[in-house]
């Protein structure tokens, strides 16, 4: 990724330096929505222990105010069921509040900008028609960038934040090959030979360990579920980095699941609270976060790392 398009995005919704917070933690956080409404937190609502240590929440910013989605498209596979998605991303592009910014990327054969951050669906609209579907998947590859670009205007601007990857990745179609352990042929209790997605499992937990430095929310939406053995593994991994970040996923078993997917997803994006607290002085690099609100339980990501 280019430093001046990191730069770019990163100073686009800025606030001034002597009000950026310090040792701070950004939480994503979700409360129960009931009655179709999607009720919405202050700081005054909370209580917030880090380790067990008592921390005074600094800022809490809800549903209505700015959120910055950054979509990542990594589509190689279904012409038609990527003809779905794009429909669909369009639909709820043009349902977007002026409040909501929205860059776009792609992540196969490596990440690159598309549009940057914008409030315009046009801009949007126009290069998601023109994305062609081809080359190799890049989720798995992709990821701790598109992160590391998230966070970083998560900690420059007052704005909620969120990264949304729709893919229709295959396990078989990554440049690396996670198909192909090393199988020592002599030794028949190999286990390779009785456990063939060891390779993906290991990506995926190296990955895992990864993401726990990073604070902003990660969404997926897969296009086509599949059945076999490694893409099982595959996909299971995928829905536990979602899970890991703070986030969601959905895997699409069939064509009419693809736009409930994609409009559940925004819908859960637009619902989350960016929760600032201050860290203790004296922390350890592995940080537990304890949040309590009343009346309304509370869905949050509750680990994190420091790098």
């Amino acid at each position: 990724m280019p430093m001046l398009i990191l730069l770019v995005w990163s100073l686009a919704l800025a606030v001034p330096p002597s009000e950026r917070p310090k040792a701070v933690l950004r939480a994503p956080v979700w409360l129960d929505s009931r009655n179709g409404q999607t009720p919405k937190l202050s700081a005054e609502d909370l209580k917030a222990r880090v380790n067990g240590v008592p921390v005074r929440i600094r800022r809490v910013l809800g549903p209505g105010e700015e959120l910055m989605v950054v979509a990542v498209l990594d589509l190689t596979e279904d012409l038609s069921l990527v003809e779905l998605a794009k429909q669909a991303l369009e639909a709820e592009l043009h349902k977007l509040p002026p409040s909501v910014y929205v860059g776009l990327m792609r992540a196969q054969d490596g990440l690159r900008v598309l549009v940057d951050p914008t409030r315009q669906p046009e801009p949007l609209v126009r290069a998601i028609r023109d994305l062609p579907v081809s080359g190799k998947a890049g989720l798995l590859e992709s990821l701790p960038a598109a992160l590391r670009l998230t966070d970083s205007i998560l900690a420059k601007a007052a704005v909620r934040a969120a990264l949304l990857y729709v893919t229709d990745s295959n396990v078989y179609n990554y440049r690396e090959d996670y198909t192909n352990p090393v199988i020592n042929y002599s030794d028949q209790h190999d286990l390779s030979r009785r456990f063939p997605e060891s390779l993906v499992k290991e990506r995926i937990a190296r990955l895992e360990r990864q993401l726990s430095a990073f604070q902003t929310p990660l969404f997926i939406v897969h296009l086509e579920y599949r059945s076999d053995r490694l893409n099982e593994a595959y996909q299971t991994g995928l829905m536990q980095l979602a899970a890991a970040a703070g986030g969601s996923s959905q895997f699409c078993r069939s064509r009419q699941e693809i736009p409930e997917a994609i409009a559940g997803i925004f819908q859960r994006i637009a619902a989350v609270h960016r929760v600032d607290v201050e860290l203790p002085e004296r922390r350890s690099k592995l940080l537990v976060l304890q949040l309590e609100a009343t009346p309304v339980p509370l869905v949050y990501r509750t680990r994190f790392a420091l790098e």
